[in-house]
């Protein structure tokens, strides 16, 4: 696999489990401070996978 073929791959699943996440966020209705933990792991996830 090529390697700009990777990054968007990774890029991608991120994007989903964002989504899933902020889907649960809002089902949940704890929304507010729970935010800022989900973009930090998704930042965390996607910094590892592409290194």
């Amino acid at each position: 696999m090529s390697d700009e073929r990777y990054k968007r791959l990774i890029h991608g699943i991120c994007g989903g489990i964002f989504l899933i996440g902020l889907a649960i966020l809002f089902y949940l209705d704890i929304f507010w401070p729970w935010i800022l933990a989900l973009v930090g792991i998704i930042i965390i996830i996607e910094t590892i996978a592409k290194h």
